[in-house]
């Protein structure tokens, strides 16, 4: 009796995929996979974590079976793999959120119901994690520890970034500064550039576009700067020229205008003017003007022009109105012209009550407004509308605004050379991203805005006295020690409410009100998960840095950004050693699938319909895995069900059948075969597993996936196929070989297609094996064997010259079974094939007789098409063959049932052998084709 196990004639894959994982989970498989390998044999990988908040979207499955797979093959090449799962809890994500739940529109609104309150609810909010995403994570077939996930959260994990803060701020990396920085006047926060460049949180909006008139003072001319931002005006503090371009004094209107020569016809137009004189922008230098708007106290250095290089004559009037509050090139060059700096907005973008005539007015409103005001002072020259694109928050979507603000920075110009050299040793898939949007990004990076005027994050541990001094903890201990009180929460307000003695002045001091960037604590992740230094001191240097970290494009700007910042502010080095970077999963709408904006099918369908592995195959060997974006096509995750899955199933189901019919198992030593068939299927495993070892060690992963499915199409349309006989007739060689074959392929590619390799080995390997481990992912990856080149070159030119035969039997409409008398080969060099290949040519092309001739042209195949009787009634057997085989698979018949044929007629000649090949016992002459089982 076979110990092969009866197996489905039909394959749920979802319903196989199951099974599999209750057998998983049932019996520990992942945990025993991390715990049988040596801890001095550790593979490090660094689990991107993401937002609490939501459920996941197709682009989270992404990332997540990326992250499955090198972690597998890793295992399987014997390291100890960890794999916990991290959850991000804090910042604007969950803020926003929570506040939808309580029906909160701003901060003030916070501050009403109080932080304690809206603290508690933020907690609360991301405890009530849904258990649906252990679910997804399970379906896609990724292994990871959810019971011991970290979350930023946690008083261990921030007492670890309070420590990496402590550490870069002893360095002199981190500086209290007034800079101009992206605020969000809803979320009344800062935020950083790379937040918003992350993806790419720009729109294309209609702004004004205005041509104001500055009184020169003692003089009646006026100069003409132009601005799409009417809100500054009230900011004004100077004029910028270029005092190399040429520049013109006209009369229009009965006024006299100076503007940009370059800019005449695009600012006048069709209005009538006449040139007074030009020139050079340089006699425009240091002249005074009349301000706007006098609400507040300025210097001698204020209401003047000066040359700035950022003055374009490509647009406006080459005269550049600015004002240093708002906007990075304002404020460099206040700062170089040593102007004063007004800020007249408050924390929600809101006009302040100095500002008379527009106070309380959000700045956008106030644009209208303040263009009538202009106007009926006859200080409007032109207005217009313009299309341009603008900043947005990436969490609120509100209008952001550049904004003047005293704020902790981290000094990146400092360490941004360190960070272009450990770049360089980073090995990035696509390579293009190292020098291309990483190192870009690293080259142009401004200082890290570090503060948040926010509640629910790590807190900015910082206790600054008025008489300048400072204390910045490195611990709990630490903390507890200098202010004499017990430490339990790093939240607001508990640690609002602690406080410390100046050890300069004797001041009771408390800790600066706000906290920090979320993203310095996704950044801080090697250590804080951890608990680095206060434990794992050991395990983590010799974990540091990561073997392997994958997220999409995006993190470019964000995860993978910070995460180097930090390991360069800390220790000089790269945090991680090899970065795949995906593409950008789209939504529905065309923008990248997200959370926020809701733009997704719910991927459980997807998966309850077809399943995890067949989505796996689909994402992993698109082109987003090289940093391309795609939107999702169901279509091609049925099609790897079709083409992929069903195709191994059947292989599997094909040698199942022979074995139990023959009673057959396999020898565990894998004896040689002589027949040329099975020696090139094994030599084309050992070529497969050879190349798909190559291909994830290089973590170019849709490559491995590439190299499945051409390879189970010369398993099951030509191996399989060219052996069928053997397999009818129970030859051991033909069966010792495909099983050989399938268990190979099974390891081979079990980090990709984790459920149907689980589902093989339980049913090839474990009832004959005793040593055989009780899962294929507790294996070893199979050893790379010799490859005979030869004749895999050999049989390619072997199916070549098959494929030219079968074309021309199908262009003269010539049945494959019909036999044909010869087939002649031409080519331009000497055909040297195993007489064993010359017969798989006869056999495919359904020839008596070869002739091989040297020409002097490429490779051609022609074939005698002139049948004889004897040939045609050969055809006409097979033909009968074929149709009593059809009539056997509609009655349900299995291989071993014997039939009585009924046919109007048959090809005596051929008789037994319509016989043998349909399990007939004897042909009865009748009016229509029929057979009836009789055993």
């Amino acid at each position: 009796m076979s110990k092969f196990k009866n197996i489905p004639q039909n394959i749920s894959f979802p319903k196989m995929e199951e099974d599999i994982i209750k057998f998983w989970k049932e019996n520990k498989i992942f945990e025993k996979s991390v715990d049988q390998r040596s801890d001095d044999n550790a593979y490090t990988f660094y689990d991107g974590p993401p937002f609490i908040t939501g459920m996941p979207h197709h682009g989270h499955l992404l990332s997540s079976i990326a992250k499955d797979i090198i972690p597998r093959y890793q295992t399987m090449k014997g390291k100890k793999v960890k794999r916990v799962w991290g959850w991000d809890c804090h910042g604007l994500p969950a803020e926003n959120k929570v506040e939808e739940l309580l029906g909160l529109k701003n901060k003030k609104d916070i501050e009403t119901i109080g932080i304690k309150k809206y603290i508690d609810e933020c907690y609360n909010y991301v405890q009530n994690v849904s258990q649906e995403w252990e679910w997804y994570i399970d379906h896609v077939g990724r292994w990871v520890d959810f019971k011991n996930a970290y979350k930023t959260m946690d008083l261990p994990y921030m007492e670890s970034v309070m420590w990496a803060f402590s550490e870069i701020y002893k360095k002199g990396l981190i500086y209290k500064g007034n800079r101009i920085s992206l605020y969000c006047p809803r979320c009344a926060t800062p935020l950083s550039n790379f937040e918003i460049a992350m993806d790419n949180s720009y729109k294309d909006v209609e702004d004004p576009a205005i041509s104001i008139k500055f009184k020169l003072k003692d003089r009646n001319i006026y100069i003409l700067a132009w601005t799409t931002t009417p809100w500054t005006l009230p900011g004004n503090l100077a004029l910028a020229v270029n005092k190399n371009e040429i520049y013109a004094e006209v009369l229009v209107n009965n006024e006299n205008i100076i503007l940009a020569k370059a800019r005449l016809e695009n600012v006048l137009g069709d209005q009538k003017y006449e040139v007074i004189k030009e020139f050079k922008g340089q006699e425009l230098i240091g002249l005074s003007y009349e301000p706007l708007y006098n609400f507040f106290e300025v210097t001698p250095n204020d209401y003047k022009i000066y040359h700035a290089d950022f003055v374009s004559m490509t647009d406006g009037t080459g005269v550049v109105h600015t004002a240093p509050g708002f906007g990075e090139d304002d404020a460099f060059f206040g700062k170089e012209n040593n102007l004063s700096i007004i800020n007249h907005i408050d924390d929600e973008g809101r006009i302040i009550e100095s500002v008379t005539p527009f106070a309380g007015l959000f700045v956008k409103k106030a644009d209208p407004l303040v263009i009538e005001d202009l106007k009926s002072r006859n200080l409007l020259f032109k207005e217009e509308k313009i299309t341009h694109s603008y900043p947005f928050c990436y969490r609120c979507g509100t209008p952001l605004i550049y904004k003047s603000q005293t704020a902790w920075y981290l000094n990146i110009q400092s360490i941004k050379d360190g960070m272009k050299d450990t770049n360089q040793k980073i090995n990035w898939v696509p390579d293009h991203i190292k020098d291309g949007r990483f190192g870009q990004g690293i080259e142009t990076a401004p200082d890290w805005c570090l503060s948040r005027s926010r509640y629910w994050a790590s807190p900015i541990p910082v206790w600054e006295c008025s008489c300048g001094e400072i204390y910045v903890p490195s611990s709990i201990a630490d903390l507890e020690a200098k202010s004499g009180q017990k430490i339990t929460n790093l939240h607001k307000p508990e640690i609002d409410e602690v406080t410390i003695k100046c050890s300069k002045c004797g001041k009771k001091v408390n800790r600066v009100s706000e906290v920090l960037d979320c993203w310095f604590e996704s950044g801080a992740m090697p250590y804080a998960e951890r608990h680095y230094p206060f434990e794992n001191k050991d395990q983590f240097k010799k974990e540091f840095p990561a073997d392997y970290i994958v997220e999409y494009i995006g993190q470019t700007r964000g995860w993978f950004y910070t995460l180097h910042v930090l390991s360069n502010a800390l220790f000089q080095s790269e945090s991680f050693k090899n970065c795949v970077v995906s593409g950008t999963m789209m939504g529905t709408d065309g923008r990248k699938m997200s959370k926020l904006f809701k733009n997704y099918p719910d991927p459980k369908m997807t998966l309850q319909k077809y399943g995890g592995e067949a989505m796996r195959l689909y994402l992993m060997g698109s082109v987003i895995m090289v940093g391309e974006n795609i939107n999702l096509n169901e279509k091609e995750i049925e099609d790897k069900v079709k083409f992929v899955l069903l195709p191994l199933w059947n292989c599997l189901k094909y040698l199942n059948t022979y074995a139990q019919m023959h009673n057959w198992s396999p020898n565990l030593d894998q004896p040689l075969s002589d027949n040329i068939l099975d020696k090139w299927i094994i030599t084309r495993t050992n070529q497969l597993t050879q190349e798909f070892s190559q291909e994830l060690d290089k973590y170019i992963i849709p490559n491995a996936i590439k190299l499945i499915t051409p390879y189970i199409e010369d398993l099951s349309r030509w191996y399989i196929r060219q052996s069928r006989d053997r397999f009818v007739s129970g030859d051991n060689q033909a069966l010792q070989t495909l099983w050989q074959v399938l268990v190979q392929f099974t390891k081979t590619v079990a980090p990709i297609l984790p459920f149907i390799t689980e589902y093989f080995w339980q049913n090839l390997v474990l009832p004959f094996d005793s040593t055989a481990k009780e899962s294929v992912h507790l294996e070893l990856y199979p050893e790379i064997k010799s490859i005979d080149q030869k004749l895999l070159d050999d049989m390619i030119f072997v199916r070549e010259i098959c494929e030219q035969g079968n074309m021309i039997r199908k262009t003269k409409q010539i049945s494959t079974r019909q036999p044909l008398l010869k087939a002649t080969i031409d080519n331009s060099q000497k055909i040297d094939l195993n007489p064993a290949l010359i017969d798989i040519i006869k056999n495919e092309l359904n020839v008596k007789n070869i002739e091989i001739n040297l020409s002097k042209d490429s490779l051609s195949v022609a074939l005698d098409t002139n049948i004889s009787p004897q040939l045609k009634a050969e055809g006409d057997a097979r033909d009968l063959i074929r149709s009593i085989q059809s009539l056997r698979k509609e009655a349900n018949l299995n291989l071993t049932d014997k039939i009585e044929i009924f046919a109007p007629n048959w090809p005596a000649d051929f008789e037994a052998e319509i016989l043998s090949k349909t399990l007939g016992q004897k042909i009865t002459s009748s009016d229509q084709l029929k057979i009836v089982k009789i055993s």
